[in-house]
């Protein structure tokens, strides 16, 4: 993800609220990708976390991307 977004760069970012900044990729195979990484210092909780995994997971929305995956190790919490 640090790679497609050229290490979180702000040129790709396209968006912020209070849990993170939302970066815009184009994959490879010319897919477009949002990708949500918290802020630094500020990680949800563990359940808030999961609960955004979830609801993602199910909600379908014209204006809401679909949830491809997630990553949370090294401290880090990121959705695509």
């Amino acid at each position: 993800m640090a790679q497609a977004t050229n290490n979180f760069n702000n040129s790709t970012q396209i968006g912020q609220g209070g849990y993170g900044k939302v970066y815009k990729v184009i994959l490879a195979d010319g897919s477009i990708v949002a990708i949500k990484r918290a802020l630094e210092g500020l990680l949800q909780g563990e359940k808030e976390f999961l609960t955004e995994i979830e609801l993602l997971s199910r909600v379908h929305h014209r204006n809401l991307v679909a949830l491809m995956g997630y990553c949370e190790e090294e401290g880090e919490q990121v959705l695509s």
